[in-house]
């Protein structure tokens, strides 16, 4: 590329992650089966190893809620554990001096430790637990940006949609 330099009539197209099935069907394959598959692969282990992308899981660090429940649901019978334990994790989880909390650090961090990697290309990758809690964090995000006037980082989101396989 760097002696013919650019084309008008060349195109480049790269996927990440998992291709939709629509996306599949438009510029996938045909396989023995019918169903349109890739037609290449590129593993994010070889991403990784050939230095395109960093290994998220490397430095993956959890923020744990800590709070004291389990006594006031003993005392109340009609209460379900589980389901008491799972809503005020998730009221916990959307508040937002929570996520702007932490926000604010996964930012600063990103800054000074993360941005000038790669070249000076290093992007993050913030996994959320739902699509509520994705949106949530990038308009956080979006508000520190502009509020502390940061040039030069933007904001995508994402979402995957999990299917569980057979076996797994």
């Amino acid at each position: 590329m760097a002696k013919r330099g650019k084309r008008r009539t060349s195109a480049f197209f790269a996927f990440t992650a998992t291709p939709k099935y629509k996306t599949l069907e438009v510029f996938g394959r045909r396989g023995p089966d019918g169903k349109p598959h890739p037609f290449h692969l590129y593993s994010m282990r070889q991403a990784i190893e050939e230095g395109f992308i960093l290994d998220v899981l490397k430095n993956y660090t959890t923020y744990k809620t800590y709070y004291r429940l389990i006594k006031a649901i003993e005392d109340d019978p009609q209460v379900s554990k589980g389901k008491a334990a799972k809503a005020l994790a998730r009221f916990l989880s959307l508040h937002p001096h929570n996520i702007a909390q932490k926000t604010e650090v996964m930012l600063e961090h990103f800054r000074t430790f993360t941005r000038h990697k790669i070249g000076g290309r290093a992007k993050a990758m913030v996994v959320t637990s739902s699509r509520l809690h994705a949106v949530r964090y990038k308009q956080e995000f979006d508000r520190q940006i502009k509020e502390k006037g940061y040039k030069g980082i933007k904001t995508l989101v994402a979402f995957f949609r999990h299917r569980r396989r057979p076996g797994c």
